[in-house]
């Protein structure tokens, strides 16, 4: 039998490592969540809509953010106009290019998720959403190799502290959820 104390330690590690990186990056973080935020309601009140996407996991947090999106973060509004895209699982599905090329207006918001691995439908669609003019926010990795080279300055970079695809997921879930938070304080205030 392994010994407890190493195998506790082990697992311990990386939890606390991910601790560490919302710790030391939280002020930055919260503040691009902030101007995230701003850029979702200002595409919202303008009559535009959100379109989120990502590939494997991350296709996960963009379904999670369209549905908070949709129908708020615990308080009572009417629904904004988000939508999850879904990855090409086959065939008979198009892939992110061909749906935003399809649903994308001038004024839209690109919420696109990267874990930082080879996301080649990611990168396409968001290169496509370039040409149609929609504003990209990006949830990536520090190092922002997928999304990065496609970003303007107009663009909200949200940048998720850690390397590790399961740490930027769990971060990633974490910043989805402040996101729509702070879009709901936007639309109806501090809650009381």
């Amino acid at each position: 039998m392994p010994d407890s104390h190493f195998q506790q330690t082990s697992l311990q590690q990386p939890l606390l490592e991910t601790a560490d990186w919302l710790y030391q990056s939280s002020d930055r973080l919260a503040q691009q969540l902030n101007y995230a935020a701003q850029a979702i309601m200002h595409t919202i009140t303008s009559g535009g809509r959100v379109l989120c996407a990502g590939e494997a996991e991350a296709a996960w947090l963009a379904r999670q953010a369209a549905a908070l999106l949709v129908s708020g973060s615990g308080r009572e509004r009417p629904p904004l106009a988000a939508h999850a895209l879904l990855p090409a699982q086959g065939g008979s599905q198009p892939g992110l290019t061909q749906q935003v090329r399809a649903l994308g207006h001038p004024g839209d918001v690109w919420l696109a998720f990267s874990m930082e691995r080879e996301e080649t439908d990611l990168r396409e669609a968001t290169q496509a959403a370039r040409e149609h003019d929609l504003t990209l926010i990006a949830f990536t990795g520090e190092s922002a190799t997928t999304l990065g080279p496609l970003m303007r300055d107009t663009d909200v970079w949200v940048p998720l502290p850690g390397s590790r695809p399961e740490a930027l997921f769990a971060i990633g879930w974490l910043a989805v959820h402040g996101l729509c938070a702070a879009v709901d304080t936007h639309l109806l205030g501090e809650d009381a």
